[in-house]
């Protein structure tokens, strides 16, 4: 009984009357709507839009495996003739030099340079969310992507939970053991892709394209907490301090930088800690009060007194020496009184071969 029924032709009707009171004037014929140029779309890639992403991930990939030290100034070349119509093509080739860097982490330097040279060459685009906004640059985007991958956690345990569930939807079930050692495997690359990416933003910032701030953020974060530090973010702090180091250790940060190592000698001191992290830390302290100088190899560790290098042994970040395998070792002959057998070859104490009994 809407007033959108036929007339009644009694008088009472809410039918349509055009022109009558109380209904529709008439409006003459309507004009078709004029589709604006500026007017909202939602994004759909058409086929052709899909090929040529295509293609441009391949070529990306394609001139990425070719990359070496030697051959960078002509791939780099070919590189940045890369066909960048969008932000979403720069996004994937951002992804794949980061994946790329993170995957070769002794070439990290090597990626750097090219980033920056990428941040020269490709074009810029427009923020379609906020026009009057900052445009979407390389740098922008490829800092976004540290962000990213930065601030990851717990990334591990849901991709475990992830696959799990998906494999209990198809009916799969894993052993107890399988269940473990696949949660190793994923642990066990996302470890490495974490140091890698340490790796890449101190790198990304000796090429100035992220900012002392950002490290300093970077470096508060790792430090955690000193009581109950996280392990693997020990392990990050010392890679980011040992590509870093020696450029942020700067007067204008000395009481940042000395209250860092503060905390980090606190940490090499805590017993609840494995061996491995608290000579990692020792390694990192003693790198600094060397003057940041990288042993070479050949070198034996340096000098627990003054920080410089002594003959014999080739120097291995990792192992560590000084003053936390001294207090280790100490613990040992206090505990089995002397156990543990004597000290190994080239640490001091008498050679090996001599009768057992």
């Amino acid at each position: 009984k809407g007033g959108g029924g036929p007339d009644n032709g009694k008088g009472g009707g809410k039918g349509r009357r055009p022109g009558g009171k109380g209904g529709f004037a008439d409006i003459g014929p309507i004009k078709p709507l004029e589709k604006r140029e500026d007017a909202w779309n939602p994004h759909h890639n058409s086929k052709a839009q899909t090929d040529e992403a295509v293609k441009l991930e391949r070529a990306t990939k394609a001139l990425l495996n070719k990359f070496t030290p030697e051959k960078f100034d002509k791939l780099t070349e070919q590189f940045l003739e890369l066909e960048i119509n969008s932000r979403e093509d720069m996004v994937d080739v951002i992804d794949l030099i980061f994946d790329k860097a993170l995957f070769e982490p002794m070439f990290g330097g090597m990626y750097a340079t090219l980033c920056t040279r990428c941040m020269e060459k490709f074009p810029e685009f427009a923020d379609q969310q906020n026009p009057g906004g900052k445009p979407h640059t390389f740098k922008r985007l490829m800092l976004n992507k540290c962000q990213e991958e930065f601030e990851k956690e717990n990334c591990v345990q849901e991709e475990v939970d992830r696959d799990t569930a998906e494999s209990e939807a198809k009916g799969e079930t894993r052993t107890p053991e399988e269940a473990v050692a696949f949660e190793a495997s994923i642990r066990k690359k996302a470890k490495a892709r974490m140091l890698g990416n340490i790796r890449f933003i101190g790198e990304l910032y000796k090429q100035r394209m992220l900012t002392e701030k950002i490290m300093h953020e970077c470096l508060i974060k790792l430090l955690g907490d000193i009581e109950t530090p996280e392990e693997d973010y020990i392990e990050c702090l010392c890679k980011l301090l040992t590509t870093i180091g020696k450029d942020i250790d700067q007067a204008k940060a000395k009481l940042h930088m000395d209250e860092y190592f503060t905390r980090m000698s606190e940490m090499s001191k805590n017993e609840a800690l494995v061996n491995r992290l608290r000579f990692m830390l020792q390694e990192v302290i003693t790198l600094r009060k060397g003057g940041w100088r990288k042993r070479e190899a050949g070198e034996g560790p340096p000098h627990p007194q003054h920080g410089g290098p002594r003959g014999g042994g080739q120097g291995r970040i990792e192992k560590g020496s000084g003053d936390v395998r001294k207090e280790a070792s100490q613990r040992n002959m206090q505990r089995g009184g002397g156990g543990g057998g004597p000290p190994p070859p080239g640490r001091g104490g008498p050679p090996q071969g001599g009768p057992r009994g």
